[in-house]
């Protein structure tokens, strides 16, 4: 049963933390800051501002899963290799398909395709691997997190050998739009349920189950002892990360560091019960992402910078500073 005591202490700061992104993206843009017409703020800027605080909150509790089930603090959505096939999918639509480009929806089902089928190989590749139960009999607990791991990274260069290629071989006039997507744009991204959905979803799957992720954070022999599926949990934990972080790209592009900064910092904060960290993940990454697109769309005004290039800008520095301070976990 979800205990919400833990999450009751960090409810209000979140949701301040959050609403008050959503005020700053609302009030920017790239022709100036202030109030606007009704149909700019609620046809142009909301839409945008709703897609970047979902895509946001779904790629931060993506991380915050993944780091909890491998027990790696380097673990982020990338590690999957969904990110990857999502790129894969929504730039060969891009490059290569007779459609409008200008639609948004083809290179987000493209990118939804793509990260379905890199979801669907790293389970098939991983099954056996994560429900391995001679594994935790024999005290090598963490033969399926190393497998899924190695499985991952095999499945992300995959996919960045597939972009590498596209790259060299699309026409002139589509390369712009295509490191746009790579960068992470959310230049004209009106579709913002998708994301929603998906994060909602995956909330569903984790946070009834919360407590049993601390137990995994201790070990897979451990977990067992203490009676948790550890096969099971490991599963829809993945599968969760997956689906949000498929959503989070369609929507938005490949925005980086969020997965894994967000989870990081909150855990510097105080927050470590997983009850408390998913959803705190989920409000802190939108709010994140929200701020660094108010900035990119007003720093060098009327010109928008692609959000992953702010994102990085800032996510580096964090993580180069909580490395340094030797408090990684």
């Amino acid at each position: 049963m979800l205990d919400l005591s833990p999450w009751s202490r960090w409810l209000p700061a979140a949701a301040a933390c959050a609403l008050a992104a959503l005020a700053f993206g609302l009030a920017a843009g790239s022709a100036g800051w202030g109030v606007v017409e009704p149909q700019i703020l609620w046809g142009v800027r909301a839409p945008r501002v709703a897609s970047g605080f979902f895509s946001g909150a779904a790629l931060a509790l993506a991380g915050a899963l993944l780091q909890g089930i491998t027990r790696n603090p380097l673990a982020d959505p990338s590690v999957l290799g969904v990110s990857g096939g999502a790129a894969v999918g929504a730039l060969a639509v891009l490059a290569f398909a007779p459609v409008d480009s200008a639609d948004v929806w083809w290179p987000m089902a493209g990118a939804a395709a793509g990260a379905a089928i890199a979801t669907a190989l790293l389970l098939g590749l991983s099954w056996r691997a994560l429900g391995r139960r001679t594994a935790l009999m024999a005290g090598h607990a963490h033969e399926g997190t190393v497998t899924l791991l190695l499985l991952g990274v095999m499945i992300g260069s995959a996919c960045a050998a597939c972009i590498a290629l596209m790259l060299s071989l699309a026409p002139e006039g589509q390369l712009r739009g295509m490191v746009f997507w790579l960068l992470g744009d959310l230049n004209g991204a009106t579709a913002w349920w998708p994301a929603a959905i998906a994060l909602v979803i995956a909330l569903v799957l984790v946070l009834p189950r919360a407590h049993e992720l601390d137990v995994l954070a201790r070990g897979d022999a451990w977990a067992a002892s203490l009676g948790v599926a550890v096969a099971r949990r490991r599963r829809v934990v993945l599968a969760a990360a997956a689906l949000a972080t498929g959503a989070a790209v369609a929507t938005a592009g490949a925005i980086g560091f969020v997965g894994l900064v967000v989870p990081h910092a909150l855990r510097l904060a105080g927050v470590r019960a997983s009850a408390a960290l998913l959803p705190a993940s989920a409000l802190v990454g939108g709010a994140f992402v929200v701020v660094v697109d108010a900035l990119a769309r007003t720093l060098a005004a009327p010109i928008q910078l692609p959000v992953g290039v702010l994102s990085a800008c800032v996510g580096v520095p964090a993580f180069v500073w909580l490395l340094l301070r030797g408090r990684l976990r």
